[in-house]
């Protein structure tokens, strides 16, 4: 676990970011189903970064800044929270899914290996969750916010997350 505890870590700052960044916007978004989907979501991910914690010893981290960074942003450009699940299922989601692959497969990760496949999990059946609430989304169509999108999937890849948070093999 020693070897491994600073890709922990790693992944708890990312965790922390989306459950935190989550649970912040939730309450101002417009459109209430967008509301519960995202307090949902944020409790869920909030759970695996509790379980995170349990597994380290200094369990406080600062919240991944370019995951809180596009949460906030999109928050800013859509009080629906259509941009918020857009950047969940499309920006962070996949790349969150990413880096906990690139864990499981690091030095030391045979100590947490279920704690990975959980969070994986959790990962896959939050961002699959979006798609109930997303159908009903007339927004997305309007060229402005499809530019928005776009803009926040750039500033995560110039921050040199094009495939993931961080984690290599």
């Amino acid at each position: 676990m020693v070897a491994f505890k600073s890709t922990l870590t790693h992944l708890l700052s990312c965790f922390d970011a989306v459950y935190q960044g989550l649970g912040e916007s939730a309450p101002l978004f417009t459109n209430d189903a967008n509301v519960v989907r995202v307090h949902e979501m944020s409790r869920t991910f909030g759970e695996v970064a509790l379980q995170m914690r349990e597994h380290l010893d200094e369990p406080v981290v600062e919240p991944l800044a370019i995951i809180t960074h596009v949460l906030c942003e999109a928050l800013a450009d859509d009080q629906s929270g259509a941009l918020t699940l857009y950047v969940m299922a499309l920006v962070v989601g996949p790349r969150l899914l990413v880096s906990l692959r690139d864990a499981r497969e690091a030095p030391g990760a045979d100590d947490v290996r279920g704690l990975l496949d959980h969070a994986s999990q959790v990962t896959v059946r939050e961002v699959l969750s979006i798609s109930e609430v997303a159908q009903d989304e007339r927004i997305i169509e309007d060229p402005r916010w499809q530019g928005r999108a776009r803009a926040l999937m750039t500033e995560v890849e110039k921050a040199g997350n094009a495939e993931s948070f961080g984690i290599s093999r």
